[in-house]
């Protein structure tokens, strides 16, 4: 595509009809989009059985009502993103938040909890199958982690003091006085909720439904004496390693992420979803073909991507081109190969021997009859 035609189809371009809206969507600008990647996500990715639910930041610095400010975020400034990612950062669903919606229901658990039992609505997370969920404390709840064991959902999650339910757990301000590496384990009144106190630079209080008080270690540095191993409950470690998902969805889209600039607002929401689609399919393509050099790593992946759809639907140099191979998605696509007479003699791509035609798409010289089909049918040599 040249630049200038580039241009005008981005001055021009739409994901939805404008005269068609209603008011009441406040994402209806990007709405089928959203909608067809939901979709997608979970038709095309395996539920891994460790979940995350966590929140996700869309860079953005102009002027929105529904612009938020995250401390401690690596991007502070911008639209959140709900996400529910397996533990290898697959996304399964997602939910762009534009403030608060009056059609939506409360349903008891906060905005954070409500919005789990959303996306585990939405994306149709089996009951009574052993997936582990895990969250922060934004989202848990004791009145959620009851729900979800309704559920048969297994859940933990760090949980803030005013959430514990009068649970007699020792005072954090008592528990940063203690050695580190102590806990205190309290089971809720109606025994069902596991909630976990533990020591380390600071107190951490953490809740589960499914979990047990056994006690492992973990390494920490100590002034003065190096590497040592404190009591750590096993409960964390599992917590540590299942919650991760969104976070490493998230650094993959930070490493290449895409630059075009605009004046739309819902424009880098466009180019994260564009750019979390990428990381999706590179984690489905790493599980299908492991062995394919073209997943190798992200960056060769978005690479065969971008030069898939450029020898797909691109439009030639009127330079001419010094294009040695083509790539097999573009090669047996069964569109727009065409050939034509050729002035100047080359050689046949499957053949071998000269020829004066050649495919308009391929840029490879073929005989028209035999050569041309199998050249597009079957794995040819090229010569």
């Amino acid at each position: 595509m040249r630049l200038n035609r580039f241009e005008k189809i981005l001055n021009n371009f739409h994901l939805n009809d404008n005269t068609q809206a209603q008011g009441t969507d406040r994402l209806y600008k990007i709405r089928p989009l959203i909608t067809h990647l939901n979709e997608a996500f979970l038709k095309h990715g395996g539920m891994d059985e460790n979940l995350s639910i966590d929140e996700s930041m869309i860079p953005y610095y102009g002027r929105h009502y529904a612009k938020q400010y995250i401390r401690g975020k690596p991007i502070r400034f911008g639209f959140k993103n709900w996400a529910l990612n397996s533990s290898d950062g697959y996304m399964l669903q997602f939910d762009v938040y534009m403030g608060k919606n009056a059609e939506s229901v409360p349903q008891g658990y906060g905005v954070g909890g409500d919005k789990v039992v959303d996306l585990l609505t939405k994306a149709n997370v089996p009951h009574h199958k052993g997936f582990k969920l895990f969250i922060d404390n934004y989202f848990t709840s004791v009145k959620l982690l009851r729900n979800l064991a309704s559920m048969g959902i297994c859940t933990s999650g760090t949980i803030r003091d005013g959430r514990i339910e009068k649970c007699p757990l020792r005072k954090i301000a008592a528990m940063k006085k203690e050695q580190r590496g102590s806990s205190d384990f309290r089971f809720t009144d109606d025994g069902k909720i596991l909630v976990v106190r533990w020591k380390d630079n600071n107190v951490v209080t953490i809740g589960s439904n499914f979990d047990t008080i056994d006690i492992g270690t973990c390494k920490r540095y100590a002034r003065g004496q190096g590497a040592i191993q404190i009591p750590q409950p096993k409960l964390l470690q599992r917590y540590n390693q299942g919650m991760g998902g969104v976070d490493k969805m998230d650094q993959m889209v930070a490493v290449y992420r895409s630059r075009i600039r605009q004046r739309k607002w819902w424009w880098p929401i466009f180019a994260y979803l564009l750019d979390a689609s990428i990381v999706n399919a590179w984690i489905l393509m790493r599980k299908v073909h492991p062995n394919d050099p073209n997943c190798g790593t992200l960056l060769i992946f978005r690479r065969y991507i971008a030069n898939s759809y450029l020898e797909r639907y691109g439009m030639p140099s009127s330079r001419g081109s010094s294009r040695t191979s083509i790539n097999p998605d573009a090669r047996y696509d069964g569109k727009n190969h065409m050939i034509e007479y050729s002035n100047t003699d080359k050689r046949c791509a499957y053949c071998g021997k000269k020829s004066n035609f050649v495919c308009t798409k391929c840029e490879k010289g073929l005989h028209p009859k035999e050569c041309f089909k199998q050249y597009h049918t079957s794995n040819a040599h090229t010569a």
